[in-house]
């Protein structure tokens, strides 16, 4: 695959997640809310999108880039089903998470990066941080509310349930990573 089509295909894949993962949180607090606001799998799409060079320079451009076009897609589904079709508003209101974005996507687009260069097993590597991950959001989550000052970074209502079945599929996943080395 060329590097145009590459890019194209990590790039419409973060886009369709986005807008996906908009459509499931809908507008209402609850269960729905919880799932659409997990922070992992927006972590998994700068990684995912790292993992397509070897390069970190290129690593962390295609985390930011893939990453920005996920939260584009994601807002324009808020703007579209639930403010009417503002999206500069919604843009200003949700300003924390797209600067969050900034961030992220190309740290963990440097991370798939150096796990695509370094590791000796590519997708155990990402097995297992991808548990990892799913195990340090609800630690995260809860260490918000016992933190003094985090309480005013992650504010929204939340379902606890969905954070500790993350943090269990996340052990699942971690575990099916040890298997897997082991069997080696």
């Amino acid at each position: 695959m060329t590097r145009l089509r590459r890019l194209v295909a990590v790039l419409v894949s973060a886009l369709i997640f986005g807008m996906v993962a908009a459509l499931i949180k809908g507008d209402h607090d609850g269960i729905r809310d919880t799932i659409g606001n997990l922070s992992t799998p927006w972590l998994l799409v700068a990684l995912a999108a790292g993992l397509h060079t070897r390069s970190l320079l290129r690593g962390a451009l295609l985390g930011v880039a893939a990453t920005v076009t996920a939260l584009l897609g994601f807002y324009v589904i808020v703007a579209v089903t639930a403010d009417g079709g503002h999206l500069e508003h919604v843009l200003r209101d949700n300003r924390t998470w797209l600067f969050s974005g900034l961030l992220s996507g190309p740290v963990l687009g440097a991370f798939g990066a150096f796990l695509q260069r370094r590791a000796p097993d590519v997708p155990l590597a990402v097995t297992a941080v991808t548990g990892l991950l799913l195990i340090f959001e609800p630690l995260v989550i809860y260490a918000a509310r016992i933190v003094p000052g985090w309480r005013e970074v992650i504010h929204w209502h939340l379902t606890p349930a969905i954070y500790i079945a993350e943090a269990l599929l996340g052990c699942a996943v971690l575990a099916l990573a040890w298997r897997r080395a082991r069997s080696r």
